[in-house]
């Protein structure tokens, strides 16, 4: 209704109106009051295209960004004219910013003639994803300011890439052998030769009797052997929940949202500690950034999990079964459950595969009842899926909405 109600539109309307009377009572007075608003509506329409020749706009931004940090944007307006043009209006779309920042707008009262006006603003980047920023539009109503015209420039169109929000993550709760935490790189114990002497333990079948340790084995009457430490790096994979059902929640503050800053936060901590990481998602398309270390490999998940989606059709515990042919005996998962109604027989299943297979798993359950108002929340005491995990000894996190996320991976 707004867009019918113009002053454009209303002038048309008083015109008509004029005009009707004008024909039916043959009065010339109307008849020239009829071509007078005519002709404003016809002026109103061309003179601002004029307004706008040799105008032209850009703009320039960096093509990466992290959630919650600013944005900055500089832009170029540009009178390439010999005359000055006037009240200019420029536009640009922002997907990226906060709902009701998306559009900024700048007023250019004059842009002399063959002069360029530069300006630069500020947004924060709202949340993570893959955006198309633009086009910029540039508007005029001059001289009469009754009829608005535009001009798009479609080249001002740029790709944004928002990675997740990444909090700081001291040491990650993955195990090593004989249940220790790990922090670095893991420490292997075996017997023989290494870099650096661990303990002594009971003689195996296999072990080389170069290795025995005879005052243990005088003392306790059977064979006991020396064992030395290997430093080796782990390997870990996380795994996402991407089924279309296990986003729950609006805005950022969705399940699927705190599962991705979880994961890029890990993701940060673990490389930085030497480990080997590999990220995997079953969605529409499978994501799946293979095993490797360092800060390209850092780059690499990031740019990944900025763009997935829960668009998936696979259930979790089926996706955990699915990825353990990915992941290397002896290594470690991360893994997020980005619902708290799953079949449990079947993600004890997956677990107990995992866990054959001599592969660690750490647990992030989130729980989607937090995120549906007016929905009971659950503590971990009264999860029952949380008790198993318990009793099988897997180290687990439980979050919440709302839930400071840099505290509980810091406790």
């Amino acid at each position: 209704m707004k867009h019918l109600l113009t002053k454009r539109t209303l002038l048309i309307a008083v015109a008509t109106a004029f005009l009707l009377v004008a024909w039916n009572r043959e009065i010339n007075l109307l008849y020239g009051i009829f071509s007078l608003i005519a002709s404003t509506i016809i002026l109103s329409h061309l003179l601002p295209r004029f307004a706008l020749k040799g105008v032209s706009a850009s703009r320039a931004l960096d093509p990466t960004a992290f959630e919650g940090d600013a944005l900055h944007l500089k832009v170029s307006v540009e009178n390439r004219s010999w005359r000055s043009r006037f009240m200019l209006e420029v536009l640009d779309s922002i997907p990226a910013a906060p709902p009701g920042s998306r559009n900024p707008m700048t007023f250019l009262a004059k842009l002399p003639a063959r002069k360029e006006r530069n300006y630069s603003y500020s947004l924060t980047c709202y949340k993570r994803g893959e955006y198309d920023v633009g086009p910029l539009t540039v508007q005029s109503a001059y001289p009469l300011g009754i009829s608005t015209t535009e001009k798009e420039l479609p080249q001002s169109r740029r790709g944004l890439l928002v990675y997740p929000q990444i909090f700081e993550i001291p040491r990650v709760r993955l195990r090593g052998g004989g249940n220790r935490p790990l922090s670095g790189v893991e420490a292997i114990s075996q017997a023989g030769a290494g870099e650096e002497f661990w303990g002594v333990r009971e003689y195996k079948r296999g072990d080389d009797l170069r290795y025995i340790h005879w005052p243990s084995t005088a003392k306790h009457r059977r064979l006991i052997v020396k064992e030395f430490e290997i430093r080796a790096s782990t390997e870990v994979t996380i795994l996402l929940d991407l089924h279309k059902d296990s986003d729950v929640g609006e805005g950022k503050e969705t399940t699927l949202e705190y599962a991705v800053k979880i994961a890029a936060s890990m993701a940060k901590t673990l490389l930085e500690k030497g480990h080997v990481l590999q990220l995997v998602g079953y969605g529409r398309k499978n994501h799946i950034v293979p095993y490797t270390r360092g800060l390209n490999q850092l780059q690499k998940v990031l740019e990944e999990l900025a763009r997935v989606k829960a668009d998936g059709t696979m259930p979790y515990p089926r996706a955990i079964c699915q990825s353990s042919d990915l992941l290397r005996d002896g290594g470690a998962v991360i893994l997020l459950f980005s619902r708290s109604d799953f079949n449990t027989e079947e993600a004890l299943y997956a677990l107990r595969l995992l866990r054959a297979k001599r592969i660690r798993p750490l647990c992030v359950m989130i729980d989607h009842n937090s995120f549906i108002p007016g929905r009971i929340t659950l503590s971990p005491e009264t999860n029952p899926f949380v008790e198993d995990l318990t009793s099988e000894g897997i180290p687990f996190y439980f979050i919440s909405k709302g839930d400071s996320l840099p505290e509980i991976f810091t406790a």
